[in-house]
């Protein structure tokens, strides 16, 4: 606990240091990773408490999912509380907890979207890499080297944008980006045209490479094929239209390259096991 008084400013006034004997802090001014290591986080034990800042909580670990959302088998379930909302927290589960200075959350929610809503456990999807990015913080922090403030500040930042986006959906699994320049401009190709008609074909000559070579290359790059990729992307996109009630979900499948909706609802149900009416219903 470098500075306690920081602590104080996100976790809140009341925390004591007895408080948080069994928890890892990593905190800057505006930015905050705490992480439960030996035990409880005294404070997060208290019934009805509360945060001067946004909260997000990365939950691992867990049998059933405690959400309505359905989480795919490459994301983290992650939870965001807006500042003064008394909660409780839940107990027996392995957990970062994020907490953001409000003013700057605020300022960088507003790059995305107009309003900021309150939220009250709502629950995301976020990619399994952002432990690797938590993780990564959490070494430099403790490794203290020079100008170590320059770059936790900018690894922060990007950590906030990455709850920011998950949030909203418009994040994206940081491990399907291959290292393969014919696999990643194919990616690149389908994140932008996956409205359109796509074959295997095409995708291949972008990358100058035979039908069946690139097929080979892209499924050990990614671990599924092509055209599994740009299925999965096509529902990731109409996800977000699905939060919208006024787009029928007809309209849906068909601006995100679906041939029927009853091909979208088959698709949809295999990657979440509910129907994009039921995700609809769920989510709202």
């Amino acid at each position: 606990m470098r500075n306690f008084e920081q602590i104080k400013a996100l976790v809140g006034e009341e925390v004591t240091k007895e408080d948080l004997q069994c928890v890892d802090c990593y905190v800057l001014e505006k930015f905050g990773l705490f992480i439960p290591s030996l035990g409880a986080c005294g404070y997060a034990s208290r019934p009805q408490h509360s945060h001067p800042s946004y909260m997000f909580t990365l939950i691992f670990g867990v049998e059933e999912n405690p959400s309505p959302i359905p989480i795919k088998e490459n994301q983290y379930l992650g939870m965001v509380m807006s500042p003064g909302v008394p909660h409780n927290d839940l107990e027996s589960i392995h957990y970062y907890c994020i907490l953001i200075e409000k003013e700057y959350f605020e300022q960088q929610y507003k790059l995305y979207e107009e309003e900021i809503p309150n939220f009250s456990y709502q629950y995301f999807g976020i990619c399994h890499d952002i432990l690797h990015a938590l993780n990564t913080f959490v070494f430099e922090y403790s490794k203290n080297m020079k100008n170590a403030n320059i770059t936790l500040e900018a690894q922060a930042n990007i950590i906030t944008h990455w709850l920011i986006r998950s949030i909203i959906g418009e994040t994206y699994d940081m491990r399907a980006v291959s290292t393969n320049y014919s696999v990643a401009r194919a990616q690149q190709y389908m994140e932008v045209h996956f409205q359109e008609k796509i074959t295997v074909e095409n995708l291949a000559k972008l990358g100058n490479l035979s039908v069946s070579g690139f097929n080979r290359t892209f499924k050990r790059e990614i671990g599924e094929t092509p055209m599994e990729y740009l299925i999965a992307l096509r529902i990731e996109q109409a996800k977000k239209l699905l939060r919208r009630k006024e787009v029928p979900i007809t309209e849906i499948a068909l601006r995100c390259g679906f041939n029927s909706s009853a091909h979208f609802s088959a698709s949809f149900r295999k990657y979440y096991k509910v129907t994009p009416t039921q995700y609809r219903k769920k989510y709202i």
